[in-house]
């Protein structure tokens, strides 16, 4: 704190002006950086909530920028005010909060008794003269009351504690915060309303960097991972104003116990060569072991898009370790031991195994679940899962199908923020030969969750059977991007096959479809395509080579399968139904002459 009577002067009646003690100006740029200030100065105590100041100075805008831009302009502030030996502003995780005492401001100086009929203090200028800030309804009505209250010759101070903090009355004083105990959670008993499920919780992320002008870059990340993982519906994430209450510097076994958190999600900020890397740890609580190290490289001159596309790439990656996680550890445990969230996780390592044998014991699994709750939303969603999967393998009748778009149905009514229960919708309806309808969906689906890569890559099967397959590229390799070791990689390779096939890239598509067979030897539908691919560029005896691997790996294979592909055009079934008709008619060809050389010879 500056020497004793020596303080800053902050005028809001008139023109704004911040002086130092010494007299020289602070000059503050920015229109919402004055109005930041003006809103701490006048607040109880200099405080209030990031939120409220959010709502307030950047209310018309998105979520996520409206905190991208608190962030920054604090960031900018507290460049300017605290370059002293004791901080003036002081920004903790969710309350910021003025030095009042470092501090004459004129507009909350008592008032004189001499003051003219109009109210008191007007003699002096009006409050925040000329300062206006376009489209900010809620700034405007804070302004108007101040202005209000001034003239009447009332305090002209708001009144956070009534508008932020419960209050016991009009005379009320400011309501008594109580300290955080030391153990929110006893983690011998699941969490309260996780219903058994392990949860995550986001601690901040640290600021290597050595500039203070970065905080919000480490601290908006921290924020934007919480935001996106929370639209994963199947894992519970602690809520910032929780998470953000531990310090960086406390033990992890201790947040976990005092949020009641299986995972624990932290990471630092560092410079690097061309801009920053951030390194994300996911660490399990329970055990001590670190899940997920990942790092991520940052431009300097980063647009938001370019951090909105790291961002899904981390959360994506993070919903695959922990669901593997969660999987190897409920199959581990004797199934007469299983609760509803275990007895799902054990069908999801079922399913995951790709046998009808699996499949089968993944749908009793479920069925157990939902007899146990039937309004479980996960149940429901990997009920709705295990049926596509049992169709799409056998590929079963059209009742089948109708019933898969009812269940998915349930699924949406059962949760309406999960966007895999929309994509599951789209799915169906795709099978259906609607793909105006999927497309819909599946995009719901995507803006619920813009990290689910499946439901990109539904939408790449979309187009492609709508005949767009140069409109499939592009979701397909975002897919590919999100989620590249996913068991069910080799789908996304099957499809980008296709649609390079049917847009006559036979090279492209044979490399593609390649990549499929590798990632599932039985996948029939990357050796059609491959075989296609083959035919129509000339290599008709290699393509009959491929049907004998498909024939060893899938004995029962005809070409009738292809009927099943829901082509919206009927002459794509034709064509890949000639290829390998073509592949068959070689292989009999040269399969029936005699080994000493042509027939008749």
């Amino acid at each position: 704190m500056p020497r004793s009577g020596a303080r800053y002067t902050l005028n809001l009646l008139g023109a704004f002006r911040l002086l130092k003690p010494g007299g020289e100006r602070v000059e503050i740029s920015s229109k919402k950086g004055v109005a930041l200030v003006a809103l701490l100065a006048m607040a109880n105590e200099g405080e209030h909530t990031r939120g409220w100041l959010q709502d307030k100075l950047w209310g018309s805008r998105e979520q996520t920028q409206a905190r991208a831009s608190v962030r920054r302009e604090l960031s900018n502030l507290r460049k300017l005010l605290n370059g002293g030996a004791s901080p003036l502003l002081v920004c903790e995780h969710d309350r910021v909060r003025l030095d009042l005492k470092q501090f004459r401001i004129d507009a909350r100086a008592p008032q004189s008794a001499g003051s003219n009929s109009n109210g008191a203090g007007l003699d002096r200028g009006e409050f925040l003269e000329g300062l206006d800030l376009a489209g900010e309804d809620e700034f405007e009505e804070w302004l108007r009351e101040q202005r209000a209250a001034l003239r009447e010759g009332r305090p002209a101070r708001d009144q956070r504690a009534r508008r932020e903090t419960p209050s016991s009355g009009a005379g009320a004083a400011t309501a008594k915060i109580e300290p955080t105990p030391a153990r929110l959670i006893d983690l011998s008993q699941p969490a309260p309303g996780f219903s058994g499920r392990p949860a995550l919780a986001v601690v901040p992320f640290l600021n290597m960097t050595g500039e203070t002008e970065n905080d919000y870059l480490s601290e908006g990340i921290s924020e934007d991972l919480i935001d996106r993982l929370s639209k994963l519906r199947w894992l519970p994430v602690i809520a910032r104003s929780s998470s953000f209450s531990f310090g960086v510097s406390e033990e992890e076994k201790a947040i976990s116990e005092g949020l009641g958190a299986k995972y624990l999600l932290g990471g630092r900020l560092r410079r690097a060569a061309d801009g920053f890397t951030v390194t994300a740890n996911l660490t399990d609580a329970e055990t001590g072991y670190v899940v997920l190290s990942q790092k991520l490289e940052l431009p300097s001159r980063h647009t938001q898009d370019v951090l909105e596309q790291l961002m899904a790439n981390l959360v994506a990656a993070l919903d695959a370790r922990i669901d593997h996680a969660e999987q190897a550890q409920a199959h581990a445990k004797p199934q007469s031991d299983l609760n509803v969230n275990e007895l799902i996780w054990r069908g999801r390592w079922h399913l995951n195994r790709f046998t009808r044998e699996d499949a089968r014991l993944a749908r009793e699994l479920f069925a157990e679940a939902l007899a146990q709750e039937p309004g479980s939303p996960e149940a429901l969603i990997q009920a709705t899962f295990s049926l596509a999967w049992t169709i799409w393998a056998q590929r079963n009748s059209e009742r089948q199908v109708l019933e898969l778009r009812r269940l998915a149905q349930r699924a949406m009514n059962a949760d309406p923020d999960d966007g895999r229960g929309y994509m599951l919708a789209g799915v169906a309806e795709l099978w259906l030969r609607h793909p105006d309808r999927a497309k819909i969906l599946i995009h719901q689906a995507i803006s619920l969750n813009p990290s689910l890569a499946l439901a990109h890559a539904e939408l790449g099967s979309a187009y492609i059977f709508d005949d767009e397959p140069a409109l499939a590229l592009d979701p397909l390799a975002t897919a590919l991007r999100l989620s590249p070791n996913d068991q069910q990689v080799f789908y996304i390779l099957g499809e980008l096959a296709m649609s390079y096939s049917m847009l006559g890239q036979w090279r492209r598509a044979i490399d593609y479809a390649d990549q499929a067979v590798i990632q599932r030897a039985a996948y029939w539908y990357g050796y059609v395509v491959k075989i296609n691919a083959l035919v129509r560029s000339g290599a008709a005896a290699e393509a009959a080579a491929v049907l004998g691997e498909l024939l060893a790996v899938k004995a029962d294979f005809t070409a009738d399968y292809i009927d099943w592909i829901p082509f919206r055009h009927e002459r794509w079934t034709s064509h890949f139904k000639e290829g390998v008709a073509a592949a068959v008619g070689y292989r009999r060809e040269h399969a029936e002459k005699p080994a000493g050389g042509p027939a008749g010879a």
